[in-house]
């Protein structure tokens, strides 16, 4: 019986144990199924693709990204290769990289080309081997990078792009680190400075540049944060030698970091045609003497001294000048001002000044003097000096000089005051057989009286219609046809022509010149309308336009008004104006062009390059055409110094869109010069003297068809 119960207790008693044993099972189930369930749900959130393999590359599990990326079910998926959803070729790669992980049994990871649903796509892979008890399996994770590699690639290109776009570049391109190292260089900067690449990046800022280190440390430094300038500075060269350049200059941020950047355009060209306006500006084109301008320049600072000493001014006229250019021709009046010049030159020193004023005019400026009688001694020697005869062309002849003197501050202390009363002296001078001098005396008033006998006579010229216009021909050098005329106007005087430079001077004094100013226009547009009638619709008809005229008020409406009034098209009609004329005021001119280009008229600088050259109204009016002046023309074959500023004009026009005419040329070599400088227009004696009307007519008849 005791037996029985202990049996039945153990029993019990094992029975309780399975059944604790049971519920842990089932517990411990629960758990394993709620660790499984949250793995997979882990593995399922992730945005990776997760997948497990056999040793025969066998999909065994795959996570919900694999099967959202190909489309498929889990089981769908289960049991295949990358050869059943991979293109071949992209199987291949795969299939190598798992095999090279069984053999090396460890972690590899790499970008592998991979796709979906048709679409080629890049993933980055890892894959690895892990280990159970009955077997081994691969497990591998893959990341879609393709975004980040279409990203990468553009960004190399834009880069490559940049690359190319900055080696293209014809300016020269400097990255510069904050001390001053440069760090990249562009191949225009290596071509101009003529080092390679790698010397170039071996030196500093301060070995290549001027002052642009000055600049780097005021960009630094400035307290307003300012981080770009502009400005010129020189570069040198592998030889040493000094490159004008300008620059744009900035403090940039690359990769998080501050570097400069410089941008330098070589400016040797534009220095040079600088230099060549300066030399026009200040010195005569003939000769080489300084010009008005000059000494207008020079009196100013010497007027402007505490307490200026007494100044002689000598004005010289050659005698019969007229007389020689006439029967020997214009070149060899050139010569012969040039070896006046020469002379003038040796005597003038000590700080005396030769200037051409013009024509046949001479100036000797004699500063700080100490006594009159200075300017008498210097004028004796100028007369001995020029006794001595010029050999012109294989001939010998006498020129004599007739001059003025005026001395300040006793007759006047600016410059014109004091060529005026030289001026006076010096026709004193003529009048008493020339070939000697005279001072300036206040009571001179014989000139003043002959201007006045002139301009009684051009009053009356003017009532009575004596005046006629010349035109001469302007040849399109392109097109070697004649496309207009110039007017000039003659005076028949007493059965004489009268040329402007004998009157236009008291015209223009005398305010006369706007009534003769009206006349010409007015005579020139009819003219002009005429040839239209005739065919000859593509004429233009150019017009000077006096200092005078162009200062009245009413000039727009009076162009206009002769417009309307001859029915010729504004376009037909070009006013040529000097520099002087533009520069003397430029607000008012600016006003003035820019209403008188509202009429639809064209606009041309006469005689560029004789007077005050300012490059700023170039760009600032409303200019059509420059007229380079006849001076820097007529000795271009036999004158590098010429031909180099004649060209400077033509391509300075050119690069502001304004077109060229060579007036005066003479020879055959001149046009020739002209044509393969790209001047566009050309006028002179070689093509035409200035013709009457019917005689301009016939030239058109003889030299073109009608257009």
């Amino acid at each position: 019986m005791e037996t029985f119960e202990k049996i039945k207790s153990e029993y019990l008693e094992l029975l309780k144990r399975v059944e604790e044993l049971e519920e842990k099972e089932q517990d411990l189930s629960k758990k394993l199924r709620i660790s499984e369930s949250m793995k997979l749900n882990i593995l399922n959130s992730l945005p990776l693709n997760i997948f497990l393999e056999d040793r025969e590359g066998r999909t065994l599990f795959a996570n919900a990204e694999v099967l959202r990326v190909h489309g498929m079910e889990l089981d769908e998926l289960v049991g295949k290769t990358v050869y059943d959803f991979f293109p071949r070729h992209i199987a291949e790669i795969n299939r190598a990289n798992d095999l090279e992980v069984w053999r090396q049994r460890r972690l590899i990871a790499e970008e592998v080309p991979a796709g979906f649903q048709g679409e080629e796509r890049v993933m980055y892979t890892g894959k690895t081997i892990i280990q159970t008890e009955n077997e081994d399996f691969l497990l591998g994770f893959g990341l879609d990078i393709t975004d980040r590699v279409k990203m990468e690639q553009k960004l190399r290109e834009s880069e490559e792009k940049f690359r190319n776009v900055v080696d293209q570049a014809a300016d020269c391109f400097f990255l510069i680190g904050l001390s001053g190292e440069l760090t990249n260089v562009n191949a225009a900067a290596i071509e101009l400075l003529g080092y390679s690449r790698d010397e170039l990046l071996s030196k500093n800022a301060r070995h290549v540049f001027g002052i642009l280190p000055d600049k780097m440390s005021e960009l630094q430094d400035n307290p307003d944060k300012k981080r770009s300038c502009h400005f010129e500075d020189r570069m040198a060269d592998n030889n040493g030698r000094e490159i004008p350049v300008d620059i744009n200059f900035r403090l940039i941020h690359i990769g998080g970091k501050q570097i400069f950047l410089a941008l330098c355009r070589d400016i040797r060209d534009r220095k040079e045609s600088e230099e060549a306006i300066k030399h026009m500006a200040y010195n005569d084109a003939l000769t080489g003497l300084p010009n008005r301008w000059y000494l207008e320049s020079f009196l100013k600072e010497y007027f402007h001294c505490a307490a200026p000493k007494k100044l002689g001014v000598l004005l010289l006229d050659l005698d019969h000048f007229k007389v020689i250019n006439d029967s020997m021709g214009h070149h060899a009046g050139d010569k012969l001002l040039k070896e006046v010049a020469a002379r003038l030159r040796t005597v003038c020193i000590q700080g005396n000044i030769v200037a051409r004023f013009g024509g046949d005019e001479f100036v000797v400026l004699m500063p700080e003097l100490e006594e009159d009688k200075e300017t008498i001694v210097a004028s004796e020697k100028i007369i001995q000096l020029m006794k001595q005869p010029f050999q012109i062309n294989g001939r010998r002849f006498m020129v004599t000089t007739s001059i003025g003197i005026s001395i300040s501050p006793r007759d006047g202390c600016e410059l014109n005051m004091l060529l005026r009363n030289a001026d006076l002296a010096m026709y004193k001078s003529k009048e008493n057989g020339r070939n000697c001098y005279r001072l300036f005396d206040p009571t001179m008033d014989a000139r003043a009286m002959e201007r006045l006998e002139t301009e009684i006579k051009l009053r009356q010229a003017l009532e009575t219609k004596s005046f006629i216009l010349h035109y001469q021909p302007k040849l399109n050098l392109q097109s070697s046809d004649v496309y207009g005329f110039e007017a000039l106007v003659r005076w028949k005087r007493e059965e004489k022509i009268l040329y402007p430079g004998e009157f236009i001077d008291i015209a223009e004094e005398t305010g006369l010149i706007v009534p003769l100013g009206e006349w010409v226009l007015r005579e020139a547009c009819k003219q002009c309308k005429e040839w239209h009638n005739l065919g000859y619709e593509h004429l233009s008809i150019s017009v000077n336009l006096s200092p005078l005229q162009f200062r009245k008020q009413n000039l727009e409406k009076l162009i206009g008004g002769i417009l309307e009034e001859t029915g010729l098209p504004p376009e037909a009609l070009e006013l040529e104006l000097t520099e002087g004329m533009v520069m003397q005021d430029p607000e008012r001119a600016a006003e003035v062009l820019y209403n008188l280009k509202s009429l639809g008229v064209t606009i041309a600088i006469d005689d560029f390059g004789t007077g005050f050259s300012s490059l700023s109204y170039l760009k600032h009016f409303p200019i059509d055409v420059l007229k380079i002046d006849r001076s820097f023309i007529m000795n271009l074959e036999r004158n590098t110094t010429d031909a180099s500023i004649a060209s400077a004009i033509i391509n300075l026009a050119h690069s502001l869109r304004l077109k060229v005419v060579a007036e005066g040329v003479e020879t055959a070599e001149q046009l020739g010069f002209l044509e393969s400088s790209t001047c566009n227009y050309t006028q002179g004696y070689f093509i035409s003297r200035p013709l009457e009307a019917d005689m301009a007519l016939s030239f058109l008849k003889n030299t073109q068809l009608l257009v």
